[in-house]
C-alpha cells in the first residue's frame, strides 16, 4: 500500500473526530498517533517523528496556527495537512503561508478525499512514490484536495473578504538584505487587485520575485492568489528539503503554473514574470509568459528594455513554451518590471515603494535590485 508505514500524527480537539480519522488512517496502513490540542503535539511530537501531522485549527491551550508556527520553526521539512470547520478564509490562508500542504473542510463526507490528499502531500516529500507518470515530469498539484466549490462560492460574493483574504498574502512592499534590493507598488482600481505579486528568499543563496496580471480580475483573484501562493510555497517548501530544484528554473516554474491553473477549471490566465537572483555572482534568470509586463535593465535614472518575444499568457490547455532569459546585474543596477498606467513607472523611479495602494489607472511595479 502506498501509505504503508507512514507515521502520522493527528491533533483534534473532538474525540469523535480524532478516532475516525485516526482509525481511517490505520486502517490505510499508517501508524497513528493522537494529541487532543496543539500543547500535547509539541509534547509527543519528538517522541513520534511523524512524516505528517494532521491538524484542526480550533482547539484549547494551543490551536492549530500557533501550532504549525512552531513546527515550521523546529521542523520545516515535516508536511502538515489542516482537517478544519472554521468557515474562515483567512485562518485558512494563515495556515497555507505557515506552510500547511493543503487544507479540508469538515464534515468530510468521503474519507477517500484525505487519502488523495495524504498521498499527494507525501508524494511532494518523497516518501510516496507516484505510480504512474504525471503529465509534466515532476508535475505536483498542491491545490488538488481543496474544497474550491464552498470557498469559492463564499469569496465570489463577499468582495470584502475577498480583498482582506488577499492583501494578507502580499509581502513586505520592500526588502532589503544582503545581495539584494526587493521593493514593487501595485494600484489597484478595484476592491480586489487584478495584480500579483510576491518576492522571498529560496535558501541563503537565492532570491525568487513575481509580478503577474490576472484575467478576468474581481473576486476572483483573490482565489487565485490563494493558488498561487500554495504554488510557490510547496515548491520552495521541496527546495529545502533537497529533493528539487525547480523552484531556481523559471522555465519549469510557469509550465508547472500553467498546468495548475488549467487543472483549477477557474477559467483565468495569468501574465507574469518570474525572477530568480542568485545574490553570490548577481545572475538573474528570467521567464515570462504573455506580453503585458515589461522588463527593464535599470542602471540609476537610465532603463534599458529587454527585448524578449511575447508568448501566451499562463492558464490555457494549448499553451506553448515560456520565454527565458538570463542578465548579469552589477551591484546597484536592477530589474524593473512594469504593467499598466504611467504611475508605476514614476513611482519606480522615484523608488517610491509602499505595497498595495488604491488608484483608478490600475498598474504595477516590482524591483529586484543587486547591491553589496
Amino acid at each position: 500500500m502506498q501509505l504503508e508505514g507512514i507515521k502520522v500524527l493527528v491533533v483534534e480537539d473532538d474525540p469523535v473526530f480524532r478516532q475516525l480519522v485516526s482509525d481511517y488512517c490505520t486502517q490505510l496502513g499508517l501508524v497513528v498517533s493522537g494529541a487532543e490540542d496543539g500543547q500535547e503535539a509539541l509534547e509527543r511530537f519528538h517522541d513520534v517523528e511523524p512524516d505528517l501531522v494532521l491538524v484542526d485549527l480550533c482547539m484549547p491551550r494551543m490551536g492549530g496556527l500557533e501550532l504549525l508556527q512552531v513546527i515550521s520553526r523546529i521542523a520545516p521539512g515535516i508536511p502538515s495537512i489542516v482537517i478544519t470547520g472554521n468557515k474562515a478564509m483567512s485562518d485558512v490562508v494563515e495556515a497555507l503561508r505557515l506552510g500547511a500542504w493543503d487544507y479540508l473542510m469538515k464534515p468530510l463526507t468521503d474519507l477517500a478525499v484525505l487519502k488523495q490528499a495524504m498521498v499527494d502531500c507525501l508524494r511532494e516529500t518523497g516518501d510516496v512514490v507516484e505510480p504512474e507518470e504525471p503529465a509534466i515530469p515532476g508535475w505536483e498539484d498542491p491545490g488538488q484536495s481543496i474544497e474550491m466549490a464552498d470557498n469559492f462560492d463564499a469569496i465570489k460574493h463577499d468582495t470584502q473578504t475577498a480583498a482582506l483574504i488577499q492583501a494578507q498574502l502580499f509581502p513586505e512592499s520592500s526588502q532589503r538584505r544582503q545581495g539584494y534590493e526587493f521593493g514593487y507598488n501595485l494600484f489597484r482600481s478595484t476592491p480586489v487587485s487584478d495584480r500579483l505579486c510576491d518576492g522571498f528568499e529560496c535558501g541563503e543563496r537565492y532570491y525568487c520575485a513575481y509580478l503577474a496580471k490576472l484575467e478576468p480580475g474581481g473576486n476572483l483573484s483573490a482565489f487565485v492568489s490563494v493558488i498561487i501562493r500554495s504554488f510557490f510555497n510547496q515548491k520552495l517548501k521541496r527546495y529545502r528539503q533537497g529533493g528539487s530544484e525547480a523552484i531556481l528554473d523559471p522555465y519549469a516554474m510557469l509550465s508547472y503554473l500553467n498546468e495548475q491553473l488549467v487543472k483549477s477549471g477557474l477559467g483565468c490566465t495569468l501574465d507574469i514574470a518570474y525572477l530568480v537572483l542568485d545574490r553570490v555572482s548577481g545572475r538573474v534568470a528570467i521567464g515570462r509568459a504573455g506580453g503585458q509586463i515589461k522588463l527593464y535593465l535599470r542602471s540609476g535614472e537610465m532603463l534599458s528594455p529587454l527585448a524578449l518575444p511575447e508568448s501566451p499568457p499562463v492558464g490555457q490547455s494549448s499553451w506553448s513554451q515560456p520565454n527565458c532569459h538570463y542578465r548579469d546585474l552589477a551591484s546597484g543596477q536592477a530589474l524593473l518590471l512594469l504593467e499598466g498606467a504611467t504611475i508605476a513607472r514614476e513611482s519606480a523611479m522615484a523608488e517610491r515603494f509602499t505595497g498595495l495602494q488604491d488608484d483608478n489607472q490600475g498598474g504595477a511595479c516590482l524591483q529586484l535590485k543587486a547591491s553589496a
